[in-house]
């Protein structure tokens, strides 16, 4: 079926790149913050019963000690992600370290394919024998 100029494909307009952003910003008709302006905020449902607000001022009070104080390191120091991407670039780190992948397997041996541990245990005997023997030959003075 031919198209008409400026027409997309349905599957160039969701996968292609940006088309979906351009087209949509060209036939924009209001921004979300100048449409809230124009017409007010949406009514908010909660559990299929209606949230009234008595406001859309808030009452949000900074403690300026804390505002003072300036950014918040512990989290750094300790190395605990602050938010999803530092999640996900921790994992990819992690996901590349050789001992991960060790473990993994260990793991995967253990709990998926339902190995037991193999254990290795040097043989006494040899040890013990060699102690026994040095005994009985040592030289009496």
């Amino acid at each position: 079926m031919p198209r008409k100029q400026g027409e997309i494909s349905f599957c160039a307009y969701n996968t292609g790149i940006g088309w979906r952003n351009i087209i949509e910003k060209m036939h924009m008709t209001a921004t979300l913050t100048k449409w809230y302006e124009e017409h007010g905020r949406h009514e908010i449902f909660a559990g299929n019963k209606p949230v009234p607000l008595a406001s859309k001022e808030h009452s949000l009070v900074l403690n300026a000690e804390a505002v003072a104080k300036g950014a918040q390191h512990d989290l750094d120091d300790l190395g605990i992600a602050k938010n999803a991407r530092e999640e996900k670039l921790a994992a990819r780190k992690k996901e590349q370290d050789p001992k991960y992948h060790a473990e993994m397997a260990k793991l995967y041996a253990q709990h998926v394919l339902k190995e037991q541990p193999t254990l290795q245990i040097q043989g006494l005997g040899s040890k013990k024998k060699q102690g026994v023997q040095e005994v009985l030959h040592k030289p009496q003075v």
